[in-house]
């Protein structure tokens, strides 16, 4: 199976769209749609920031790469091992972000004493930013 087809596969199992992975790329989900059906060479400097996006482990994208695929004994398990690194990923890249906002470290010391209008304003602020 071809490279573009490994990682069309890998973004499907992970159950996120084109233009969320694109997002996260970097790049428009045009160019991304045409990467993954072979329209267009995967750019080599795509790749790194390819696999820490889908963190996707360094022996499976070798693997991808040479176009050696492992059994897996257990796909189901491995489809939500795979799932559960993109989300640990996705939830690092994020955490520093909001941990920046005042608004966000305030809305998480106050959670509990918060009233419903005051916690939705706080979150409109920070969606906002």
């Amino acid at each position: 199976m071809p490279f573009n087809e490994h990682i069309r596969e890998y973004r499907e199992q992970l159950d996120i769209t084109q233009i969320e992975a694109a997002d996260r790329l970097g790049i428009d989900h045009s160019a991304l749609s045409k990467y993954e059906l072979g329209n267009l060479e995967i750019p080599i400097q795509l790749l790194p920031k390819l696999r820490s996006v889908y963190a996707i482990p360094r022996d499976k994208f070798l693997d991808m790469l040479e176009d050696t695929r492992q059994k897996s004994s257990n796909p189901g398990l491995e489809a939500r091992e795979n799932k559960s690194r993109y989300i640990t990923a996705l939830q690092n890249e994020l955490r520093s972000d909001l941990y920046d906002l005042k608004e966000f470290r305030y809305f998480i010391v106050h959670l509990n004493s918060l009233d419903v209008k005051e916690a939705k304003r706080l979150l409109l602020k920070i969606n906002d930013k």
